[in-house]
């Protein structure tokens, strides 16, 4: 596996670089690994601490979306917060897929605060064709 580096000519782009702040209240982006092999796009997202059930990932017209909420909940007793570095609230991250991608066939996995989407690799598409001189 080879990680995508970041050049102009990378197929993926992250929505949200680009239209600013999240209209819908997000707080934090957690980070995401792109890595591709032969047949796949694998990305790999560090959400520690946040229940299963509280991750949602939509593909919507060649955007994949992962929301979710994060809480930190101060336990009774617990001493007051001098600082935290440990994020939490709603966060979103978006990012447009290339061409290349069977999005009916997207898997997730979500194990040790890691999700893992398996995004299979279409077959290429033959779009040549045979042009008759007159």
């Amino acid at each position: 596996m080879t990680l995508l580096q970041s050049t102009a000519f990378n197929p993926w782009k992250e929505i949200d670089r680009f239209i600013g702040p999240d209209p819908r209240g997000a707080t934090w982006r957690p980070a995401f690994d792109i890595l591709a092999t032969d047949d796949a796009y694998l990305l790999r997202g560090d959400l520690p601490g946040i229940p299963q059930k509280e991750i949602e990932v939509r593909l919507e017209d060649g955007v994949l979306t992962v929301s979710g909420e994060r809480s930190l909940p101060a336990p009774e007793g617990e001493p007051r917060a001098l600082r935290r570095q440990r994020p939490s609230g709603k966060f979103r991250r978006r990012f447009i897929l290339p061409e290349d991608v069977n999005g009916d066939e997207i898997q997730a996995t979500y194990a040790r605060g890691v999700l893992e989407l398996t995004i299979p690799k279409a077959a290429p598409v033959d779009r040549s064709r045979l042009i008759t001189v007159n």
